[in-house]
């Protein structure tokens, strides 16, 4: 049975979904030989950089580039069993073919939030998202809240609709960041500067606590992709606020987090967000808003804050900063909770998924008999999805 995985993710700006997409292949790679039968390769655009895998082969593809790249040319060359994309979107015309899709759809956050996205990313996710959520074989999402609000616009998906988790952070060496010492202390934002991600509250509350603490400064780390309608930050200018651009690098983020007294986080939505278990699992509390998602990925691990009240961040924020047993209680708990979430999990509960997407025709892990449909994984999860 031949995977072909939709590397189109492999082109665009580092977000959340693409390094989800970068990091579960890396770990299907990694499991790739645990699945007799099957071979896979991943299509890229011509001229994007692939990343060095050792079981799954990469082949840049076509002349063109982005959704008229993944729209027109993959469907030609994904002539294998089963097409995988891993970041919210999918060629029409596979979807309308035989071709066993299988989707990762992220979030709906462009119908919660249309203002945060450019018109013209709003009309392609409009076309696609409903082709994908009617034909896409299975359909993974990555939190049991994110399901629940899918299943709200689209019922008929239920029984093709998985939950997967994402996995926290990344299991790779990083590299010693002293100059990060000569910051400390300092309270960190990981994330797109959007206003689904109120990245204004953020700004508002920086401000306020940088002109009551004289020894602070506030590190943010992210950008603000083109999809994204900017976000102003001209009245953000302070001595003592540092926008250390958009780190790609995994390795490279850990040191933010280990250097951090705190993680801010308080978006108001996300479907899972990956800096919380990464924060966690760096030893470093985190203060994130008190959302389903996010109440979801976080449990115990975490305080909360009403992301509307700027006055209830400003509190919490105060708190993580000046009460070390609380500190030291979160972040005891979230070194046990972001063990919960890894990339190799979230790698196999995936190839899970596209397994039963190929249906009678595939082999599972050495079975020589023909497998029937397995059922979706992630339906009888609990709660909290770990």
């Amino acid at each position: 049975m031949h995977l072909v995985i939709n590397g189109r993710f492999l082109a665009q700006p580092v977000t959340g979904v693409q390094r989800y997409a970068r990091e579960v292949v890396a770990a299907i790679d990694r499991q790739l030989p645990r699945h007799p039968g099957w071979t896979a390769e991943m299509l890229v655009p011509r001229g994007v950089a692939a990343p060095a895998l050792h079981n799954v082969a990469t082949r840049a593809v076509g002349r063109l580039h982005g959704h008229a790249w993944e729209q027109f040319e993959l469907p030609l060359h994904a002539r294998g069993d089963v097409l995988f994309c891993p970041a919210n979107t999918a060629p029409l015309a596979s979807l309308l073919s035989r071709l066993a899709v299988t989707v990762t759809v992220h979030d709906l956050s462009y119908r919660y939030f249309p203002a945060a996205y450019t018109r013209a990313f709003r009309a392609v996710y409009n076309t696609v998202i409903p082709a994908v959520m009617r034909r896409a074989a299975r359909i993974l999402t990555v939190s049991h809240a994110e399901r629940g609000q899918i299943l709200l616009h689209y019922p008929g998906a239920a029984d093709r609709l998985a939950v997967v988790p994402n996995g926290g952070a990344p299991d790779v060496p990083a590299p010693r960041r002293d100059a990060l010492e000569a910051l400390k202390p300092y309270l960190l934002y990981v994330g797109s500067f959007s206003r689904r991600k109120n990245f204004d509250g953020v700004l508002a509350l920086a401000r306020r606590l940088l002109a009551e603490r004289e020894e602070l400064r506030f590190v943010f780390v992210g950008g603000t992709p083109e999809v994204f309608h900017q976000v102003d930050r001209g009245g953000a200018a302070h001595p003592r606020m540092i926008f250390a651009g958009q780190v790609d690098d995994p390795a490279e983020l850990l040191p933010w987090y280990r250097s951090a007294e705190a993680l801010i986080f308080p978006s108001f939505y996300e479907s899972s967000g990956l800096p919380p278990v990464e924060a966690m699992a760096c030893g470093c509390p985190v203060l994130a808003s008190d959302i389903p998602a996010l109440v979801e990925r976080c449990g115990q691990a975490a305080l909360y804050c009403d992301p509307l009240d700027g006055e209830d961040m400003l509190r919490k924020a105060r708190l993580l900063l000046d009460d070390p047993a609380l500190r030291e209680s979160i972040v005891q708990d979230g070194l046990r909770r972001s063990g919960a979430f890894t990339w190799e999990r979230c790698a196999e509960e995936t190839m899970e998924a596209i397994v039963a997407a190929a249906g009678p025709r595939a082999r599972f892990r050495g079975d020589t008999s023909p497998a029937p449909p397995r059922p979706v994984p992630g339906h009888a999860q609990g709660e909290d999805g770990a």
